[in-house]
């Protein structure tokens, strides 16, 4: 219920920071660098006041594979911020619903697990759904998503699944309450690689330069994102990438309503 409720307020965030030409006028990776710094800052502290926490060592080995799926998440990040210039929230929600099919698919390759006929046929609806979001509307005044948009969502889409996968594999690798632990070594690779997007974009590593163009819902899109970052390794962790992707169906439906 809360990874739903955090996917649905996560679009309405980012289109309310955007200026009035649907641009945002902050670094998306220096955003992305704070939800990062968030998460690691509320991990940490809750495998320290965990009392009942695992007895856990660092290994060379399995801090390099927690880079893949941080790698997948920065791109995956970012390119939200450009996909939300090109489309709207409700269109990026119902065309972002394309990861159940990359994750079933995926689940059926990577994973052998085995689908129904009826989850097949399920996938097929949501990829008709996503194929009608971009049946043109009579009505010039009606903003659409651009055909860019829709293929950096599917994109997007590819690499969420790919990441949830990857991801989930590591987080029941290990002791059922390592996963503060877990989760401070992914977001470790996560500020890494954001320190070295802001670095390749040139921008200003001072606090007036990184915080440049910031405003109220700029904030509110990091903290939300950074919550439902760590809810939905909470949903990895303990449930699996089918609990995830019925999550973000739930907050399409939602989306579509407030929209």
């Amino acid at each position: 219920l809360v990874g739903t409720i955090l996917m649905t307020i996560q679009p309405f965030f980012v289109k309310l920071s955007q200026n009035a030409d649907g641009q945002i006028e902050y670094s998306s990776s220096s955003a992305v660098l704070c939800m990062e710094l968030l998460k690691i800052l509320i991990s940490v502290s809750c495998f320290l006041a965990d009392s009942k926490r695992p007895q856990v060592s660092f290994e060379w080995r399995e801090f390099l594979q927690y880079s893949v799926p941080a790698l997948i998440y920065f791109l995956n990040n970012n390119l939200t911020f450009v996909i939300l210039s090109q489309t709207d929230a409700a269109t990026f929600q119902l065309v972002g619903q394309l990861k159940t099919v990359f994750t079933a698919l995926l689940f059926r390759i990577v994973l052998s697990r085995k689908l129904e006929v009826y989850q097949y046929l399920a996938i097929c609806q949501l990829a008709c759904g996503s194929a009608v979001s971009q049946i043109p509307s009579n009505s010039p005044d009606d903003r659409r998503s651009s055909f860019l948009g829709f293929l950096l969502t599917a994109f997007a889409s590819l690499l969420s699944a790919l990441g949830g996968i990857y991801n989930e594999k590591l987080l029941k690798g290990k002791d059922r309450n390592a996963i503060h632990w877990q989760n401070s070594l992914l977001y470790v690779w996560g500020i890494g690689f954001n320190l070295l997007g802001e670095a390749l974009r040139g921008s200003s590593l001072s606090v007036a330069g990184f915080f440049k163009g910031y405003n109220f819902w700029t904030l509110m899109v990091v903290v939300s994102n950074a919550f439902c970052g760590l809810a939905i390794s909470a949903i990895l962790k303990y449930a699996d990438n089918i609990a995830r992707v019925y999550a973000s169906a739930s907050a399409m439906l939602l989306t579509m309503l407030l929209s």
